[in-house]
């Protein structure tokens, strides 16, 4: 639920590879100021490339993307086109209200539009959508057309009935850059780039809040919960820290403690953690974990109406859930903070049931 992309879709030939792509996205990033690190852990801007060995369609995914209508699908797939002689179709959902698929081929001056459900409050209203010029690219121009005219309550759903007419593995059309390895089943088909930001360019720092917990102290071996929503821009790295006096101690022993993440999706995420006693830079003791790689995902658009904003933003919560025993008396010191690795000082979050949680 809440499906949110924006990917391209290359059509393949014979001369078109793998390598030839990156190079050009490579090419194509640094004429806007982006640059490759040498350590894929510091870049802020992922591409993933994704070309199954059964599909007629090599896929595009990437955090620059962002197709809201013809304008912005015809920037990123024109040059393509042109560059490579093929057909690019530029594909993009909108938490499952809203999908279109952009057909472009420069040289065959093939210009489709394809959509499904209804763009939100204040989206540009969308081409009228036409068949004729996907013939090109499908291979049963009946059946393609029978397809599209299919009612779902999922905008999806168009993308992936449509696939096996288009010679694309329905998998693409699902590609997300920051969880494509969850889509891919063979690695050797995926490959993955990065890239930092332009120099100057100010980059939205993560910003933790509080969305969903406990409002009840801590009790014996019941779980307590502690998720948050970031409120800032894409990051990478997480930390979790209880703090409080019952740890020196462990007068409170916190167990079965998970990492969560995907709170909405069918892949929603489960990872047992182990805590560290350590001191902090005060002397005190706390408990402590870490994930340098977790991908924070971005804010959710606040103009977006508040029934899909509530939708999905409960869908990119993260948190964590754990239980407790011990001195009974000592549960209601228990305080969790959830930590961007980045911007840990202004970006974190915390819960304790003697305050109200941080907003």
């Amino acid at each position: 639920m809440g499906l949110f992309l924006s990917n391209l879709h290359i059509q393949r030939t014979n001369s078109l590879s793998v390598d030839d792509l990156k190079s050009f996205l490579a090419e194509d990033m640094a004429s806007k100021g982006y640059t490759q690190p040498y350590n894929s852990d510091d870049g802020e801007i992922r591409v993933a490339i994704y070309a199954p060995k059964n599909s007629s369609w090599i896929t595009v995914a990437s955090d620059c993307f962002n197709f809201n209508d013809n304008n912005d699908t015809a920037a990123a797939a024109e040059p393509i086109s042109e560059r490579f002689c093929t057909s690019v179709i530029a594909m993009a959902c909108m938490d499952s209200d809203y999908a279109f698929m952009h057909l472009i081929n420069t040289a065959q001056k093939i210009d489709g539009w394809i959509n499904s459900g209804s763009p939100y409050e204040g989206m540009k209203l969308p081409r009228r959508t036409s068949a004729a010029p996907w013939k090109s690219v499908v291979s049963s121009f009946e059946e393609f057309r029978q397809s599209i005219k299919e009612k779902s309550p999922f905008a999806e759903d168009v993308l992936f009935s449509t696939a096996e007419f288009i010679g694309m593995d329905k998998y693409q059309c699902g590609l997300e850059a920051d969880r494509a390895e969850d889509l891919v089943f063979d690695p050797s088909e995926l490959t993955l780039l990065y890239f930092s930001l332009p120099e100057g360019t100010k980059k939205e720092l993560p910003v933790l809040r509080v969305g969903l917990y406990d409002m009840m102290p801590c009790r014996t071996d019941v779980n307590s919960v502690v998720f948050v929503n970031n409120k800032g821009g894409r990051s990478k790295g997480v930390a979790i820290r209880f703090v409080g006096d019952y740890i020196e101690n462990d007068e409170v022993i916190i167990y079965d403690v998970t990492f969560e993440s995907d709170y909405g999706s069918d892949k929603r995420k489960r990872i047992p953690i182990a805590l560290e006693k350590r001191l902090d830079d005060n002397g005190n003791c706390i408990l402590w974990w870490e994930d340098k790689n977790f991908q924070i995902p971005p804010a959710v658009n606040p103009a977006l109406p508040f029934s899909r904003r509530e939708r999905l933003e409960f869908e990119k919560q993260f948190g964590v859930r754990f239980f407790v025993r011990g001195n009974s008396e000592k549960f209601r010191d228990v305080e969790v903070h959830i930590i961007p690795l980045e911007n840990p000082q202004d970006g974190h979050a915390y819960w304790t049931v003697k305050k109200l949680p941080q907003w």
